[in-house]
């Protein structure tokens, strides 16, 4: 369909979607939106596409799809305060901060179209564990970006790492760890950290302050509603800004957030097969706590999330346990060359990437 969008106005986009420049001058979230160049809008997702004059549009819209246009901007000032604080820190790292749904992973991308190319050297670490633009759940990872994005799903990353869960709650110093791994090689850079949404309990407040103590940030940006941020910025020294959350941030419901990890698994999971590795060959880690290692032991194992490793410990593939015997595993997952080590994660999922339980 043909959309004329008016002057001064921004559409926000539900997918499954595409959208494309016919004429006139337009924008997502700081990028310009180039003429007949498709933008990809997937499922539970949305994208806000803003004109200063006026704008034609050419628009698919799939199954479940939706648009509505509203006048001015869905970007705060706040958002255009900090891409110019950032502009000034030049080097360095930033943490954001913020609980579910409030639009971190869309701050980010507006951060990174902002400060293209100023500062040199921009990083992005993704590492909110259970609904990560950039990699597989229950991974981190790191991309440095070299054009404008709609989305953080189109950077391509230079590095991920295995962390095993969903749920940060369960594997709290492994992540901080990870993130410290990631960080630490991006030295000389402008480097933001996109966290998950888990802030609001005692034991959330008392993780995001670690987190915030271990990595030393620059600057911590937190992105609320109110004040629900308080009591972690409170137990922190780190110089932080608060930033209001964007009009029109898109609320997911659990089963559409389920949704979307078993569209990340499938994809990340898309032609694999069974292969068999002996144990003599690589090393095996498995959570503490966790049943051994052993035939005895398959069938509490078997279908638990792996992590394929490269000798220096960086992500190459996930797979999926599927069998322990003595003297190896059987594993489903993408060929991967020279693997190092296997991780054992705590979910558990089919060969299709469902999610079917956990240890």
């Amino acid at each position: 369909m043909r959309y004329e969008l008016s002057a001064r106005g921004t559409l926000i986009l539900r997918g499954p979607a595409s959208v494309a420049l016919i004429g006139g001058e337009a924008t997502i979230l700081g990028a310009p939106l180039a003429a007949h160049r498709g933008s990809i809008v997937a499922e539970h997702r949305q994208l806000p596409i803003e004109t200063e004059s006026r704008a034609e549009l050419e628009i698919f819209l799939g199954k479940s799809a939706k648009i509505s246009e509203i006048q001015g901007s869905t970007i705060p000032v706040s958002w255009k305060l900090a891409a110019a604080a950032l502009g000034d820190l030049k080097e360095g790292k930033v943490i954001i901060l913020g609980p579910t749904d409030v639009g971190k992973s869309t701050l980010c991308v507006y951060l990174v179209n902002t400060l293209l190319n100023s500062p040199e050297n921009l990083q992005v670490i993704d590492a909110d564990i259970g609904q990560t633009d950039l990699g597989p759940p229950t991974t981190i990872a790191r991309a440095s970006p070299s054009q404008h994005i709609a989305c953080l799903p189109e950077l391509a990353p230079d590095a991920r790492l295995f962390i095993g869960h969903t749920s940060p709650s369960y594997v709290q110093r492994k992540l901080i760890r990870s993130i410290q791994k990631l960080s630490a090689k991006a030295g000389g850079s402008l480097t933001i950290i996109n966290t998950d949404g888990w802030v609001g309990e005692r034991d959330a407040i008392l993780n995001k302050i670690d987190l915030i103590t271990n990595v030393n940030p620059d600057l911590v940006l937190g992105l609320e509603y109110g004040d629900e941020l308080q009591p972690i910025l409170a137990g922190v020294q780190a110089h932080s800004m608060k930033i209001n959350a964007a009009r029109n941030a898109l609320g997911r419901s659990r089963e559409g957030r389920r949704s979307i990890r078993f569209s990340s698994y499938r994809r990340f999971l898309e032609g694999a097969l069974t292969q068999r590795i002996r144990l003599r060959d690589i090393q095996v880690s498995v959570p503490e706590h966790f049943p051994s290692m052993t035939p005895l032991n398959s069938r509490r194992l078997r279908n638990l999330i792996i992590g394929l490793l490269d000798k220096n410990g960086y992500l190459m593939q996930i797979g999926i346990l599927m069998d322990v015997e003595h003297d190896a595993v059987q594993i489903y997952s993408k060929p991967a060359e020279e693997v190092s080590s296997i991780e054992v994660g705590y979910v558990k999922l089919s060969t299709s990437g469902r999610e079917i339980g956990f240890i």
